[in-house]
């Protein structure tokens, strides 16, 4: 995972120490998607600012693979998983420079909600949506 995240996001990327602590906690949900045995995307989901609600803190397929709709199996594992500790809501910052914000939008439909239009951010601009869970 750290050598996906370091591969995408260089000087910027979380620390092996960040995403240990993020991968190895009990409060913390991962997903992976794998091909042929080999690790190509991940998303890491921790508890959030409210009580049911929890925040993406990574969501990353790797680039040979994009563009295959990998990312949304990988979310509902997420979500499937969210919903079993009973959160009712991922809270995502979504980048806008890659079309994930509008995707995440689309896919989620009236289960998203924007919470901070597109804002800077370290990882370039970003907006934050509200992903209502289901059952």
């Amino acid at each position: 995972m750290f050598d996906l995240e370091r591969e995408e996001w260089a000087d910027r990327a979380f620390s092996r120490s960040e995403m240990r602590r993020q991968i190895a906690s009990p409060r913390s949900v991962v997903g992976v998607v794998e091909i042929a045995d080999d690790l190509v995307g991940f998303a890491v989901a921790t508890p959030g600012w409210s009580e049911r609600a929890a925040t993406l803190n990574n969501v990353l397929i790797a680039p040979a693979h994009r563009g295959r709709g990998l990312v949304w199996p990988l979310l509902a594992e997420l979500e499937r998983q969210l919903g079993a500790r009973d959160y009712r809501a991922l809270v995502i910052d979504a980048r806008v420079e890659n079309g994930f914000a509008d995707a995440v939008e689309r896919h989620y439909a009236d289960r998203a909600r924007v919470l901070a239009k597109d804002h800077p951010s370290p990882y370039g601009p970003q907006r934050t949506i509200r992903v209502t869970l289901t059952g």
